[in-house]
């Protein structure tokens, strides 16, 4: 006759299983908000994103990351990755080339809008990053290649993103009732696979 667990352990099992998966989890993905403009139209701001780290696989052309800002290590950033380790990186009429051959990036929120980047090769262990919407990007641009070592991750998804908006509801009489904010969830955005 098989025995039967007990109702302690029939309990405890399940539970400790999903503990030891939310620690798994919780060490290869991290989330993130988007506080700036800089890397529109790909995130917005209140997009709040999944990350994970690079653990089988190398940074490549063209992934949106996450990192240590290069001038502040404990302020984090997110930008795209433009050039590799060894490429010549510059820009002609405002477009970014690699090489001699200008990129196409349709990511980016206006055209030819890079501004000047003088000729010069991405050094080995790091990666020369801009921001999509370049008007409004601190970036390589400004603090050289970034090196490796301040990369945690790739940004994956949009998990989910909300937007303040102007609360039509608030009472008259206060003195803050134009200004009273509701976040407002933006459906379309969530789950949004990151390109």
């Amino acid at each position: 006759m098989p025995r039967q667990k007990s109702v302690v352990r029939l309990v405890a099992e399940p539970l400790l299983v999903a503990i030891v998966l939310a620690f798994a989890v919780r060490a290869s993905v991290r989330l993130y908000s988007i506080p700036s403009e800089s890397m529109t139209p790909a995130l917005q701001v209140g997009d709040h994103i999944v990350v994970t780290p690079y653990r089988f696989s190398q940074p490549a052309h063209g992934d949106v990351i996450i990192f240590r800002a290069p001038t502040n290590e404990g302020e984090l950033i997110v930008k795209r990755i433009i050039a590799l380790p060894g490429d010549l990186v510059d820009s002609r009429l405002g477009r970014v080339r690699i090489g001699e051959r200008t990129l196409a990036e349709p990511y980016v929120a206006g055209q030819a809008t890079t501004g000047a980047i003088s000729a010069q090769i991405v050094p080995a262990d790091s990666y020369f990053v801009l921001g999509d919407n370049r008007n409004s990007s601190y970036d390589s641009r400004h603090w050289g290649a970034l090196p490796r070592h301040l990369v945690v991750g790739k940004a994956r998804m949009v998990l989910w993103s909300s937007s303040p908006g102007i609360d039509s509801r608030a009472h008259a009489s206060t003195l803050l009732a134009s200004r009273t904010r509701v976040a407002h969830v933006r459906l379309s955005r969530i789950f949004k696979w990151i390109e």
